[in-house]
């Protein structure tokens, strides 16, 4: 039975509509960013720099002597959050009022001075509701990204449980065709596949993955993949340098190596069962090189042609763009994909590279 059905007939139209007090209270809540000790601290470092520019000045400020108090509303505001802002601007406007216009000590004001206090506590008023209109907007952003993040992990939890799912129902499928061995050896494979890449799809989305060497967590995945694959033979080689990196930053290197492996193993194979693919990085403190090579036969000669129409390509495109990195594919002794791309927090950047980098990872020395 509905909550509301309990309730008095002439309350239930109040049932989720927001009341004068929990309006207020909202607009003053507390946000995650806020951090009131460094607001506090902040506004009270410049409102004594304000009180004591206001003394240096002289009769000089009496004018605009109550600005000078402006900026330690603005940051008491954007650091500690609105409460600490209003308590600050409120101390502000006291000891304005009371110290920095003539007869020092006493409430009197000239219409001249009242004019002064309307125009500073209105635009005290002003910078307050820009900041926390603003904090709200960037709190509300985040906490939208985090829905997502949240959804986006769901969802690929429930891909790859659907996936194991498929796979175990192959298994009953297989065991019921005991009199048809071909049958049942198709189905064997179908499982073995759908299981592959049902540890693929988790490898690819799990946040322990920053926790193993980047080395073997490639090893492993691309092994999975040819596992997965026709060629179960290719020979696999893996050499890279102990990079640590951001788990968006290992998730898109990861997506593209996975592309590239299974592109290797779709057309560079395609009339064999064994090869190689050698995947390698290399570069320094700045910029990184990755390198995915196979032995076939190597790129059609449409392939400059016609790779913008491709799906795969556009994929590899726009997560190469993802890490501000550059991608080209190279032919002769088969194939050869280099995808060039910056180290974050690095004191330089290649040439090329006209827009900031991402927060990728951190620098090797």
């Amino acid at each position: 039975m509905p909550v509301d059905c309990l309730l008095p007939a002439n309350s239930r139209a109040w049932v989720g509509k927001p009341t004068f007090v929990t309006s207020i209270s909202s607009a003053f809540r507390k946000l995650p960013r806020d951090r009131p000790a460094l607001g506090v601290a902040t506004g009270a470092a410049f409102f004594a720099l304000a009180s004591i520019l206001r003394w240096q000045l002289g009769g000089m400020s009496e004018g605009f002597g109550p600005m000078t108090f402006l900026p330690a509303i603005l940051l008491s505001g954007l650091f500690g959050g609105i409460r600490i802002g209003i308590a600050v601007a409120m101390v502000c406007a006291l000891v304005a009022w009371v110290m920095f216009f003539p007869p020092y000590g006493t409430f009197t004001l000239a219409t001249s001075h009242i004019i002064s206090m309307v125009i500073f506590m209105v635009t005290a008023v002003l910078e307050l509701y820009v900041i926390r209109t603003l904090n709200v907007a960037i709190d509300d952003l985040s906490q939208a990204r985090e829905r997502s993040n949240v959804l986006f992990r769901e969802l690929q939890h429930r891909v790859a449980n659907n996936l194991q799912f498929v796979a175990a129902v192959l298994v009953r499928r297989r065991k019921m065709l005991k009199s048809d061995p071909a049958c049942a050896e198709a189905l064997e494979s179908a499982q073995t596949r759908l299981e592959t890449m049902s540890r693929v799809h988790r490898r690819l989305h799990d946040p322990k993955s920053l926790e193993q060497p980047l080395q073997s967590y490639l090893e492993a995945l691309c092994a999975d993949l040819i596992r997965a694959s026709d060629t179960p033979d290719v020979r696999l080689t893996v050499e890279c340098p102990a990079l640590v990196l951001s788990l968006n930053g290992l998730m898109s290197l990861s997506l593209i190596v996975a592309e590239l492996v299974t592109n290797s193993l779709k057309h560079a194979f395609a009339d064999r069962k064994d090869g190689l693919i050698a995947i390698s990085i290399t570069g320094g403190r700045r910029v990184y090189t990755l390198s995915v090579a196979d032995d076939g036969p190597g790129l059609p000669k449409d392939f400059g042609k016609r790779k913008k129409d491709g799906l795969g390509q556009n994929i590899l495109q726009s997560l190469a763009d993802q890490l501000h990195g550059k991608l080209v594919f190279e032919s002769g002794a088969g194939t050869t994909a280099r995808l060039t791309f910056p180290h974050a927090h690095c004191p330089a950047r290649p040439a090329w590279l006209n827009i900031p980098p991402p927060p990728f990872g951190k620098c090797t020395k």
